[in-house]
Parts: structure tokens; sequence; C-alpha cells
């Protein structure tokens, strides 16, 4: 189903405060889909979030309706991998009302087109909670593939297994 008015794109530098305001909205709203707090982050100084916009390994995507932000979704190259070959998704949210609409695969491929213009990257990963079913159904139609499961603390405590997946871009 084609939603009327929908643009998915990367936020612009000077955009850092829309892009603040919906990830602390994602994580206050939905605390059990991500790894983050909405308490911590909220502490995290101005700077932190313009460079997040700045940073050539990293995009964070805003999903706008008419040109209202109604979510977001995040890719960034794996810090721990020297030679850049693998990305993470993160963040992904959207607006109660807006969720179920075939949003979630426009966001997918924008994400996944991104890290396929990344020379060096080869592989994607994503992980979620045991619980997001949402999550897993989401990664399946793209094709992820089960790699391990490890027991995991979420923000506020909580005890649940976390599941990884990959999907392979290049050899």
């Amino acid at each position: 189903m084609e939603i009327e008015g929908i643009d998915i794109r990367q936020f612009k530098p000077e955009e850092w405060q829309v892009y603040k305001a919906v990830r602390l909205k994602a994580l206050e709203s939905d605390p059990r889909f991500f790894s983050a707090s909405y308490e911590e982050s909220k502490n995290i100084a101005d700077e932190k979030w313009q460079q997040d916009l700045l940073d050539a390994d990293m995009a964070v995507f805003g999903v706008f309706r008419h040109g209202d932000v109604i979510g977001m979704t995040g890719i960034v190259v794996d810090r721990d991998d020297p030679a850049k070959e693998t990305a993470k998704l993160w963040g992904s949210w959207l607006e109660p009302q807006w969720r179920g609409k075939g949003l979630a695969r426009k966001m997918y491929e924008t994400r996944l087109n991104w890290a396929k213009a990344r020379p060096s990257v080869k592989r994607v990963v994503v992980s979620h909670r045991k619980s997001n079913a949402v999550s897993k159904r989401a990664n399946q139609r793209w094709g992820f593939r089960f790699t391990h499961a490890a027991d995991a603390v979420w923000p506020g405590g909580q005890k649940e297994t976390e599941f990884f997946y990959e999907l392979a871009l290049k050899p």
C-alpha cells in the first residue's frame, strides 16, 4: 500500500533537533524496542546529536509525511570492525498510527541501499529482544539469517535474550 506524502530521507545536519526529538519520543513511548534508554538519552549533549548527523559512517533517516516527522531509522558502520565490512541497523520507530502500513519495507530498503553504496560494507547485522516479534518478521522478509543468541540486560534492568541476524551484501 502506497501512502501519499511519505518521504524517507537522511536527516540534514541542521535538523538535529528534529532527530533528537523523534529519537527521545521513540525511547520514551516504546522503551521495550531499544537498547538505549530515554533516561540516559535525554541527557546526551546537543553536540552528540549534531555529530551523529555529520558522521560519514552513520546515517539517520527521518520518515516524513507531508513534511512532518512520523518516525526514524538508522544504520551505522560497526565501530568494532576496523575493515568497515559490517553495518548495523538500529533505531527504527514509527508513530503508532503509521505501523502496519508497509513503511518498514521502505525503511529497510533505504538503509540497505545506504550500506550497498559503501564499497567496504559486505554485511549488515540486526538484533532484537526475544519478545520483539515485529522486528524478527521485518528482518526475515529481507533474508537476514539467524547467527546467534546471547543473554542481555536491557535498559531498566530487564533480562531477555537478544537474537542476532546477518545479511550478506557482497562475497
